[in-house]
């Protein structure tokens, strides 16, 4: 029986089979070939020995079927969702959904879809269901608008999924679609918002889309990674480069637009970030050209 203070090793030390894959289910760790090392001894017999609990042997033998289809074992998958049909039917949205996975393992993805349709129609907000579409959608390499539509289907139920944000940016930047690859990377700062890289990320969208506003932006947000991250020479250059674009845009503006704050911040935000870029490469062989970059930005912002 796993504790609440064991760690992972002294479980696998101990040869604790359920313990191990209870642990990796709670940590929700993605290790294939551990539980399917430590899942083989609980089959047949030693399953209904160990677990009394159904509900545990369900979540044991639907573990072990995911983690043999990482590991491109089918033979035990499908002996895992043999065992389980037994348990719970094969009219169970847990059986459809686990048969599906093992058919996307073997490729067949027009039967995975075809059952994750049938899930989707007894529950239109199965999440399972809606990511393996979008999956299959991405596995099958569909136009960019179907894949990008799947994982709309998907995100408009997960709003909070993170990572499925950071794909749709991904997908976004794949079209070209600035903006919307902009609108999923706000979402994915909202769920980490101590990301430096992906303030850096979001910063130079914003700068590719350009206008004082969205410079403004890419300014606040490379600022940001900066701060978060002191040591990112992309988000040092990168502070620079944009805070020298809203320099030369709002030169260009006319007399409403311009404000003279902003401008005074970007100046000094040129400065900061040059001066951030300096030292990182003090010391080294592209010291002297870093430095002829440097004092070119300096002397473009004394005539802007």
């Amino acid at each position: 029986m796993m504790g609440p203070n064991e760690d992972l090793d002294t479980l696998v030390d101990r040869k604790d089979h359920l313990g191990v894959l209870r642990y990796v289910r709670a940590h929700e760790l993605r290790e294939p070939s551990l539980v399917v090392a430590h899942g083989k001894s609980l089959l047949g017999e030693e399953l209904s020995k160990n677990l009394d609990d159904e509900a545990a042997r369900l979540s044991v033998l639907e573990q072990l079927c995911l983690a043999a289809l990482d590991v491109n074992d089918h033979e035990l998958g499908e002996k895992c969702l043999a065992l389980l049909k037994e348990k719970v039917g094969n009219e169970s949205a847990r059986f459809r959904r686990l048969l599906a996975r093992c058919l996307e393992a073997a490729g067949d993805y027009e039967q995975a879809g075809l059952i994750y349709d049938e899930l989707l129609k007894d529950n239109p907000a199965n999440l399972v269901a809606l990511q393996r579409k979008y999956c299959i959608a991405r596995a099958q390499q569909k136009e960019p608008e179907e894949v990008v539509a799947a994982l709309n289907e998907y995100l408009g139920q997960q709003l909070s999924d993170v990572s499925g944000w950071y794909e749709m940016a991904k997908l976004r930047l794949s079209l070209a679609d600035f903006k919307g690859a902009a609108y999923a990377l706000e979402q994915v700062v909202l769920g980490s918002p101590l990301d430096a890289d992906i303030h850096r990320q979001l910063a130079e969208v914003y700068a590719t889309i350009g206008g004082l506003e969205n410079l403004v932006l890419a300014r606040k947000h490379m600022a940001q990674a900066l701060e978060l991250d002191g040591s990112n020479i992309r988000a040092q250059f990168g502070l620079v480069s944009v805070a020298n674009q809203y320099l030369e845009e709002s030169a260009q503006a006319g007399k409403k637009e311009l404000d003279e704050h902003e401008r005074l911040v970007a100046k000094e935000l040129v400065k900061y970030g040059s001066s951030e870029v300096l030292k990182t490469y003090k010391g080294t062989k592209m010291f002297a050209a870093v430095t002829r970059v440097i004092d070119d930005y300096a002397d473009s912002i004394e005539s802007l």
